[in-house]
Formats: structure tokens, C-alpha cells, sequence
């Protein structure tokens, strides 16, 4: 039994557990829509709860008869979905539950949720377990065999939940509704997407809390279970939802695939691994208070360093390991994020730089041998350009166990999700940072005084505005640059037809590059970017797209070097927490290289 799945909140004179239990039974009543049958408390096995807790026989028997509120996974924030009534048996407390169905005048259902949960148990099957949640009266402490345990002699039950996992090794529904007494809908998509996102959600915890060499062994079981059910219903789901939990699924099976007997890993996936752990291990040997400075010159020597080679699953030592991870993580940076991209950083100690303004204006030319005096480089009404560099920090958490089996998968996994939540950031701050603790960004600067606004009164005024913002800046300007705009913006874009009822736009992402006046469109996907969606700004006030030059009108510098410092050595789930810490900066170097654009009114 996992020690993990049970939830329980403690006072020292009246304790509380949830104890989660198996569902032996699960069928509708005839002519009863909406009735099941549970066992909620399971007490044919020793199987202990929080690896302590035992529910003994007739510990529930003051609940016999008892009308229990029905939740979902103990989450007191909705109203309760139904009720249940048990009694207590040979083979545990066993229930009758009924979800609450009723419906309004108009015959819309009273509680959504409610029909959400039984159309998932009675339509798609799911296999939910039960838990039970009160306070525990009675009870008796004890050792045996060097083990500490607690005996329940008697518990107040408040509640029964529903819930996706549960603690007692083997929980599962064994008999689902038939499909005779219809009463309810087939699942819509949203309710399916609602499913996906659960499963995964349960799924990441399970892997990043996995502990015993049994709960790692179980990973790849687990992942192919939530790929079939995935494969069952993907035809249901529109393209983008689709598209991202297919990420998702490619995401976790990097994390997984160092448990198959068929996982390759490369070289450079043995090496990254290797390095990253040499640095964990590193900031761990030297303690919580101390941070580690690595740059791409350090050299940990550690004599019984070993990672799995990811092939054969054997370990090959290193005595020294070079952090060439600290020069290649800025670069994969850039490369999870495509604002990011056409960024050129410089590399520098200092904290900062300022330029003078003329040494990014155009240079002024002219003619040997002019009567004319000769000019000094136009420029705008800048005095100089200021770039400053700012602490930008990662909190990855590391399942100890994981990292102890040299899980080179998981190193790859985790240094994935560390670049790409960097990238995020440092993306969104190129578009809104503030300039206090973090860059000044496009949007914030006052020195980009380009704004145009966007006509969405009707199509053709719609189009006509996108040509005046292409042509609000000089030609070389224009036709280097890229549209940034979020991806609801430009699905409303991407349907504007002309007078004969044609698109402007063929859309049909199929690998090529996106354009808009014949300059690439860059889909930006967070709300941290500033950036608003067409259909809910506020007129004249909220920018919606970014038209501009990234490669020559953004200025990147970057400290060589990288920090790590312990956050929590080893935490009661068996995890650690590292900070890493990067100097990055970024800054408008030519603002007249960008358009900030707004609705109209």
C-alpha cells in the first residue's frame, strides 16, 4: 500500500484521517438512475493507512445508518454531488450512494457536478475507489516487531468521497452501470477534457512523490493505462487540447522511458545527466546555507561518481565532470521559446551595460571631399541605451529515490522543464517586464512610441489595419520583422474572409511557418506576456500584438556563470529542492524597431 495516497489531518486529542478503501460493487437499480454500491472502509486485510492506522471491526458501527455527504476527493469547496447510507459488515462499512439528479423547472440538472461524476462512472466507467473522512475517537497505540501502530477503535464518519486512486493495494470497481435505464447524457468534450487533465494531474504527483523501488517499477504500468484510455477518446477532442496533451504525454515519457528495457539514451543525455547530478550533489555535500557558483570552467571531482549509462543499465564511474550544462542551458533556453530565439546574448561579468545611443543609431555617411561640415550619427532622442542583469531562478524539486537510481530519463525530463519554465519567463518579461527586479520590457518601455490600432468593426477594416501597422515602420524595419500575437487572436485573424466570402488566411498548420504580410507569426501562448486577447481588451489601452524586430532591436547579456543553493535537504515526501539562479538581461536597443498595437475604439 502506497503510505503516500492517504490524506489526514491531526490534533493531538481528536485526530482526523480520510482512509481510502475499495469500491467492491457498482451497479444501477433497476429503475433507479443514479444509485451505487461501495464498500467505504475496507477491513478484510491488515493494509494499513498512513502505514499506521488500522481500522479494526466495529470501529463504524456508530455510523450505521448515518446519512454521509458524497464529495469528490474530500474537496469540501463544492457542494456536496450526493449521499450515502452504509452499514458495517464482515467485509467492511458498505454504502449506498445516490448522486443528486434533480432538475429546475426549465429540466436543467440542480447540481452539475453531480451529473458530471456519474456520466464518467456510468458512461466511460471509470474505475473511482472510495475514502472516508472524520475524526477517530477511539483508538490504541501499540509496537510490534519494532513498528509503532495505531488500532481504530471507533470513528465518526462526516463524509465519502469519490476519488480517482486510492491507498488500498488492489481498489478497484468491479461492476460498472449498464447502459438500460439511459437518464443521462453521453459525455461532452468538456467533460472529457476535465478527465484528461485529472488523470495527468494524479499521474505527475505519482511520479514526482514515487519513493519504493515497487511505486518506480509501477510508472510505465501506470503511464500506458492513462495512453490507452487517451487513445479511447482522442477522436472526441478538438486539435489544440489534443495537441497539448499529447505534449504532455511525450513530456512524461521521457520521465518514464529510462524504466523500459528499449530506452537509448545518448551521449549527450548520459553526459547532461551526470553533470546535473555531480552539481546537486555538490550543493548538497557543502550544506542548505552555502550557494555554489558553477561556471563552464568548474570541475567537481567526485570519486565514486556514477550514472546509469541508460542502455544497459549499468554505471560508468567519472572522477571528473566538467559543467559544460551551465554554458548549454542558456542556449536550450532560447531554443524552448520562440520570442527567445532571435535573441543574441553577450556574455559578461558586470551587472549591466550602458551604450551610448549613437553607437546604436545608423551611422551618418558621406562623400570624401564634401564642402559640407561632416554630421554625427542620427539618432533618436535617447540619451543612451541601459541593459541591466537580473537574477532569474528555477525551483526544480527532485525525488530523491529517482535521483539516487541515476534515472537518466528523469534527469532529461527535469532539466527539459527547468528550461522551458526559465524560457517562459524570460519571454514574458521581453514583452511586460516591469524593470524593477526584472527587465523593462517592450510594452513598458516608454521609449517605444510606435502604437497603432487594429479596426475589427468589419473584415475589410480588420485587413486595411493590418497593412497600416506593417507599413508603420521603414521598409528594412518591416520586412525583417515578426508578428507576435496570442494564438486566439490569431485564430480570429485566420477567419476573415473577403467580399466574395473567401479567406484571407489559409491556416492549416502544417508545419510551415505562419505569415502575415508575408512576415512570420509567432503564437504566444501566456498571459504573462501582457499581451491580451483580441475579443477582451480594452479598447485603446490593452496591447494585443507586438510587430518588430527582436534579432537587432533586443540586447541579451548573460553572466557566464550559474548558482545553486539547497532550499530543503530532504523533506518528509523524500524530496529536495534546489534554487538555480542565472544573470540574464534583456532591453529595447532601437525602439523605433517596434509597434505596440491596441484595439480601436
Amino acid at each position: 500500500m502506497s503510505k503516500k495516497k492517504i490524506k489526514k489531518r491531526i490534533t493531538f486529542s481528536d485526530e482526523t484521517l480520510n482512509f481510502t478503501c475499495e469500491i467492491e460493487k457498482f451497479k444501477e437499480e433497476e429503475g433507479e438512475p443514479g444509485k451505487f454500491t461501495g464498500i467505504l472502509v475496507n477491513m478484510q486485510n491488515d493494509s494499513l493507512a498512513k502505514g499506521v492506522y488500522r481500522f479494526k471491526k466495529g470501529s463504524m458501527q456508530g455510523n450505521n445508518g448515518k446519512t454521509l455527504l458524497l464529495l469528490y476527493n474530500h474537496y469540501g469547496e463544492l457542494l456536496p454531488v450526493g449521499k450515502l447510507v452504509g452499514e458495517e459488515t464482515e467485509k467492511g462499512f458498505e454504502v449506498m450512494g445516490e448522486f443528486h439528479l434533480s432538475k429546475d423547472d426549465n429540466g436543467n440538472y440542480i447540481n452539475p457536478e453531480a451529473v458530471k461524476l456519474y456520466s464518467l462512472m456510468k458512461e466511460m466507467k471509470l474505475p473511482f475507489e472510495m475514502s472516508v473522512g472524520g475524526n477517530i475517537v477511539d483508538y490504541k497505540e501499540y509496537s510490534e516487531n519494532g513498528k509503532y501502530y495505531i488500532d481504530i477503535n471507533k470513528f465518526e464518519a462526516h463524509e465519502g468521497s469519490l476519488t480517482p486512486k486510492g491507498a488500498v493495494k488492489g481498489s478497484k470497481v468491479t461492476r460498472v452501470f449498464n447502459k438500460e435505464n439511459g437518464g443521462i447524457e453521453q459525455m461532452d468534450k468538456e467533460q472529457l477534457k476535465l478527465l484528461m487533465a485529472e488523470l495527468l494531474a494524479n499521474f505527475k504527483t505519482e511520479l514526482l512523490e514515487a519513493g519504493t523501488p515497487e511505486e518506480i517499477k509501477n510508472l510505465p504500468v501506470k503511464f500506458n493505462e492513462i495512453n490507452l484510455k487517451f487513445e479511447e477518446i482522442k477522436t472526441e477532442l478538438n486539435g489544440e487540447f489534443k495537441a497539448e496533451i499529447e505534449k504532455q504525454m511525450n513530456e512524461f515519457n521521457e520521465v518514464i522511458k529510462g524504466l523500459k528495457a528499449d530506452f537509448k539514451a545518448t551521449e549527450e543525455e548520459v553526459d547532461d545527466a551526470a553533470q546535473f547530478k555531480a552539481m546537486l550533489l555538490n550543493v548538497k555535500d557543502n550544506g542548505q546555507k552555502n550557494e555554489i557558483i558553477f561556471n563552464e570552467d568548474s570541475k567537481l571531482e567526485f570519486k565514486d561518481m556514477t550514472v546509469g549509462d541508460g542502455k544497459t543499465g549499468s554505471s560508468t564511474g567519472k572522477a571528473i565532470v566538467t559543467t559544460t550544462i551551465v554554458r548549454k542551458i542558456l542556449e536550450r533556453i532560447q531554443d524552448s521559446n520562440p520570442v527567445l530565439k532571435d535573441i543574441t546574448f553577450i556574455s559578461t561579468d558586470d551587472g549591466g551595460v550602458t551604450i551610448p545611443r549613437e553607437m546604436a543609431g545608423l551611422p551618418e555617411t558621406g562623400w570624401v571631399g564634401e564642402i559640407e561640415e561632416r554630421k554625427d550619427t542620427a539618432v533618436a532622442k535617447i540619451e543612451n541605451i541601459t541593459v541591466n542583469i537580473f537574477q532569474l531562478y528555477a525551483l526544480p524539486v527532485i525525488t530523491n529515490k529517482l535521483l539516487a537510481t541515476n534515472y537518466v530519463g528523469y534527469a532529461t525530463f527535469l532539466l527539459k522543464r527547468v528550461e522551458y519554465a526559465l524560457g517562459l519567463r524570460l519571454a514574458d518579461a521581453v514583452f511586460n517586464g516591469s524593470g524593477t527586479n526584472m527587465p523593462l520590457g517592450i510594452l513598458k518601455d516608454v521609449a517605444v512610441t510606435n502604437q497603432q490600432e487594429i479596426d475589427t468593426s468589419d473584415d475589410a477594416k480588420f485587413i486595411e489595419s493590418i497593412i497600416d501597422i506593417y507599413y508603420s515602420v521603414q521598409t528594412d524595419i518591416a520586412r525583417e520583422a515578426k508578428w507576435y500575437i496570442r494564438r486566439e487572436t490569431w485564430q480570429q485573424i485566420s477567419k476573415l474572409k473577403n467580399t466574395n466570402k473567401d479567406f484571407y488566411i489559409t491556416d492549416l498548420n502544417t508545419g510551415n511557418t505562419r505569415t502575415l504580410m508575408s512576415r512570420p507569426v509567432e503564437l504566444i501562448e501566456s498571459e504573462g506576456s501582457g499581451l491580451k486577447i483580441l475579443k477582451d481588451a480594452v479598447a485603446t489601452t490593452d496591447p494585443v500584438m507586438v510587430f518588430g524586430n527582436i534579432r537587432e532591436g533586443i540586447l541579451g547579456l548573460e553572466n557566464p556563470k550559474m548558482t545553486m543553493k539547497l532550499e530543503d535537504q530532504i523533506t518528509s515526501k523524500g524530496l529536495t529542492k534546489y534554487y538555480m539562479e542565472k544573470g540574464v538581461g534583456v532591453g529595447v536597443q532601437l525602439p523605433e524597431y517596434f509597434v505596440k498595437v491596441v484595439k480601436k475604439a
